[in-house]
């Protein structure tokens, strides 16, 4: 950097920050160790943009502090992007590390870039700065990204970066404004009170929403409250994801009543495509004032729902029936189901295979159905079924108390199409090592012990397809001449 640089941006930076001493509170963190191992998973959250490299501006890879020099290497870069007459619509700089000084390097060529950008990626840009300084960085983006100087912005990813109630005063023109579709606050560390402001600064535009996360934060129930106000509001949601963010008894019922004043605000179909619930409690539907009644209302009028997450819901096999009627009503032909956790166990294992044979049977993808005790008669129902769904991709069968029966009618029902088994912590202990192995050779990725891990398993699977499949073979017609 030339002395002339080094005036400029230090200029900048008074004109920018008051530099803080107090780092962020480990509470307060931007990311969990979980999402520390998660960084390249990151991209997934915008699977639904197909961006080719020439007309992205990135930067995100591993955990890092990006230094100035760094940063001159990565807008020399984006220079000659821009130079051979690239037309950017995407930036990404997650998950790595911001300051302020940095970000200033970049200052003149994200500027140039801003008119035509549609998708911002800046989640887990602060992490391990201090408070202040994330602050100035968040800030930063918020200037450059202004309405006015970038007003195509349809997509925003804020996940993985602490948002108290002092961060959202750095951020408001990212979250109020025109135009803006798809809003992502995954694990923040929102508390309730945040939420309320969020809810307030999101209302303005709440018409153009089409996509909402608020996972992983710590909102509460005073927090589902406040979001709840919001959701009537959001005529044009498709996507909403609550996950992990402990509304409770109560806190559930005040969200699933404001999805439900949508619905009868919409006053046509409306467009839900995509509810992540995990974690909300919504009872069997034998109380009265259990949150079941208002979602399955929902469930009804969302008749092009694809992807439905219930998992740990308080549903039993009653609540169960209940969603699964719901869903029939609606004509939903989904494509992920998560039904982990809801204690279904033999009886309920049924009613999935018959709603499953009857109405998903082509669309199913990914089916999630672990912790319900479904034990081996359950599984080997629910397989029958499965064996014959032409597109299913992913199956999660953890913690269902699968012994010898339930290993062997996984080798016999052998699904086609599936790319992804999962049946951690159930009794393999327990069971024949030439089974474990016939399971591990089916399939490109099978996990069965704790510590498996899809790089391993995928790469285990690899050589000596022909002989596992003969061996499975083997295996599957001597488990059937004994009529599992």
């Amino acid at each position: 950097m030339t002395k002339a640089t080094e005036r400029q941006a230090s200029l900048k930076l008074a004109r920018w920050m008051e530099l803080g001493t107090t780092k962020f509170h480990p509470n307060q963190s931007a990311t969990s160790s979980a999402s520390q191992s998660d960084c390249a998973g990151h991209s997934q959250r915008i699977s639904n943009m197909s961006d080719d490299d020439s007309t992205t501006l990135s930067a995100a890879g591993l955990r890092a502090r990006i230094t100035v020099q760094q940063a001159e290497k990565i807008r020399d870069k984006w220079r000659a992007q821009l130079d051979a007459g690239a037309i950017i619509t995407k930036i990404d700089v997650s998950c790595r590390a911001w300051p302020l000084e940095a970000l200033l390097v970049l200052e003149d060529v994200l500027a140039a870039a801003a008119p035509t950008v549609r998708v911002l990626r800046i989640d887990d840009i602060i992490a391990s700065l201090p408070t202040d300084d994330g602050f100035a960085s968040l800030g930063f983006f918020n200037r450059v990204f202004h309405p006015d100087a970038s007003p195509k912005i349809h997509t925003i990813d804020l996940s993985d970066n602490a948002l108290g109630t002092r961060a959202l005063l750095h951020v408001p023109d990212l979250l109020a404004r025109p135009g803006l579709e798809r809003l992502r606050l995954t694990n923040c560390g929102m508390s309730k009170e945040v939420a309320e402001a969020l809810a307030t600064q999101l209302l303005v535009n709440a018409a153009e929403l089409k996509e909402l996360r608020l996972g992983r934060n710590q909102m509460h129930k005073e927090g589902a409250a406040s979001i709840a106000t919001l959701l009537p509001h959001c005529t044009r949601l498709e996507q909403f994801g609550y996950d992990g963010s402990r509304p409770l008894r109560e806190g559930t019922v005040t969200l699933m009543n404001g999805l439900q004043a949508l619905v009868e605000k919409s006053g046509v179909a409306p467009s839900l495509i995509e509810l992540d619930l995990n974690d909300c409690f919504f009872g069997t539907g034998e109380e009265e004032e259990d949150a079941l009644h208002a979602m399955l209302q929902v469930v009804r009028a969302s008749p092009r729902l694809t992807k439905l997450i219930v998992k740990d819901g308080g549903l039993e096999l009653t609540g169960f029936e209940a969603l699964v009627e719901a869903l029939v009503d609606s004509g939903a032909k989904l494509e992920y189901l998560d039904v982990g956790a809801l204690d279904l166990e033999e009886e309920g294992a049924a009613t999935l295979a018959d709603y499953i044979n009857d109405h998903l049977k082509e669309s199913l993808v990914e089916l999630h159905a672990e912790t319900n005790m479904l034990e081996d008669a359950g599984v080997q129902t629910l397989l029958t079924v499965l064996m014959e769904c032409p597109n299913l991709r992913v199956l999660n069968l953890t913690e269902n108390s699968l012994e010898a029966d339930g290993f062997q009618a996984l080798v016999v029902h052998r699904i086609p199409s599936l790319q992804k088994l999962i049946i951690k912590e159930n009794l393999e202990e327990e069971i024949d090592d030439d089974v474990l192995e016939a399971i591990r050779g089916m399939y490109p990725i099978v996990l069965i012990a704790d510590d498996d891990v899809e790089e391993t398993a995928a790469s285990a699977a690899a050589p000596g397809e022909e002989a596992k499949d003969e061996k499975v073979d083997d295996l599957a017609d001597a488990f059937g001449a004994a009529k599992i």
